[in-house]
């Protein structure tokens, strides 16, 4: 009687766990046409055995491959994926499984184009001109710039690689950052299969993901930035270029927190190579006591994109006032708190909905009526507005309080 008891009882738990299993599996999105808002075909040429090869360096980039194909497989569903770990019988025949397989992934991490195999890799993509989509490992414990990676690449390897226009992505850590790289490896895929072989390009989306949210503040909130933060102020102008709320409101004010022309909800601190340098460092460090010894909500951005003087986030506990690291002002260390990544290019659309959530956004239902819900339409623009270009080329004002209403307004389709 007690095993029966454990064997059913071992049973329910089994079947609880899968039916776990297929409600999360159900609950995933899978990636659709643009033009059609349907999931695309899968094709596959006459001989070939998978649609995507993935080759990468065991030491810096398995734990990555692995992902790459695990959430492919999840959004693509029966995408047929080479992987060393799954699919690897023969260690010699790795020119064999090139052959068979559709588009080659080069995974660039550290160590890449040091390895024997992956280079064997490489060259039999090479001559067997295979199309290739290039995935950059952006940690830089396991990665290099790209710079650095094309400087290791072997002279005659290179031009093919780099040079030729190859769809080429950055692969994060972080999930919102990780479905913009899977698009962008799922496009390259697709081009080459023969149902899309007439196409040359094909925009896709994902239900769901963070650039198709439509946002709204259900509080007012005002947003203070310190001119002596650099950057910080060309940073809201790219928010402002985003989105639109009624109830969103920027003072930029050199003032302390308290003292600006409205009291602000929350405080912008943008880290940059430039944040805490010179006079202005000092001045910004002194409002950041003063915020938080007023309690504000103090909400970081970290950028990442070295045309605006981004850099490694270790840069901070190099240039930040010590006190604010470990907190000697009696509170939690600065960076205690997360920040929010900013990368460039198609990254950057993503960062920027995760800064407006930061801001108190939330998902709101569509037919929501706009006006009393201060809904933020969000958009793929790629640009900042006139206005916030104009800025560029003009000093700004110690103090400025903005409203981006209506006539600031971004609102599109997406």
């Amino acid at each position: 009687g007690v095993t029966i008891f454990l064997v059913v009882g071992a049973l329910v738990v089994f079947l609880y766990g899968a039916l776990l299993a297929a409600r999360r599996l159900a609950k995933i999105h899978k990636i659709r046409l643009v033009s059609t808002s349907q999931p695309p075909e899968l094709t596959l040429a006459r001989g070939l055995t998978w649609h995507l090869f993935n080759s990468h360096i065991w030491s810096t980039g398995q734990d990555a491959a692995a992902v790459i194909k695990s959430e492919l497989q999840l959004l693509l569903p029966g995408v047929k994926i080479f992987l060393d770990v799954d699919d690897l019988a023969n260690i010699g025949a790795l020119e064999e499984y090139i052959s068979r397989s559709q588009t080659i992934l080069f995974f660039l991490s550290k160590g890449y184009f040091g390895s024997h195999n992956c280079l064997r890799e490489v060259r039999a993509s090479l001559d067997q001109r295979k199309p290739l989509v290039l995935v950059q490992e952006g940690n830089l414990e396991k990665g290099e710039t790209l710079a650095a990676l094309r400087a290791e690449c072997p002279g005659h390897l290179r031009e093919a690689i780099f040079d030729k226009g190859w769809s080429l992505t950055t692969w994060h850590r972080i999930e919102a950052f990780q479905l913009v790289s899977l698009k962008v490896i799922t496009e390259a895929l697709l081009l080459c299969s023969p149902a899309y072989a007439d196409e040359t390009a094909l925009p896709l989306y994902v239900p769901g993901e963070a650039q198709r949210e439509h946002l709204g503040f259900l509080q007012p909130v005002v947003l203070w930035v310190s001119p002596s933060n650099s950057g910080a102020v060309y940073l809201v102008d790219e928010l402002k270029s985003k989105f639109a709320a009624d109830i969103l409101t920027v003072v930029v004010d050199d003032e302390a927190p308290t003292r600006a022309s409205r009291k602000p909800t929350h405080m912008l601190l943008y880290l940059n190579a430039n944040t805490w340098s010179g006079e202005r460092g000092v001045r910004l460090a002194e409002q950041v006591k003063q915020a938080r010894a007023d309690k504000l909500t103090i909400v970081m951005a970290h950028e990442n994109d070295p045309a605006r003087d981004g850099c490694a986030f270790d840069c901070m506990f190099q240039t930040t006032p010590q006190e604010l690291i470990a907190g000697l002002d009696g509170h939690p260390g600065l960076y205690k708190a997360l920040a929010i990544s900013f990368f460039p290019g198609a990254f950057r659309e993503v960062s920027l909905v995760l800064l407006a959530k930061k801001l108190g956004a939330t998902p709101v239902s569509e037919n929501v009526n706009d006006a009393r819900s201060g809904v933020i339409r969000y958009a793929l623009r790629g640009r900042l507005s006139n206005r916030a270009s104009k800025r560029r080329s003009s000093p700004l004002s110690t103090s400025e309080e903005v409203d981006v209403g209506p006539e600031e307004s971004a609102r599109q389709v997406v």
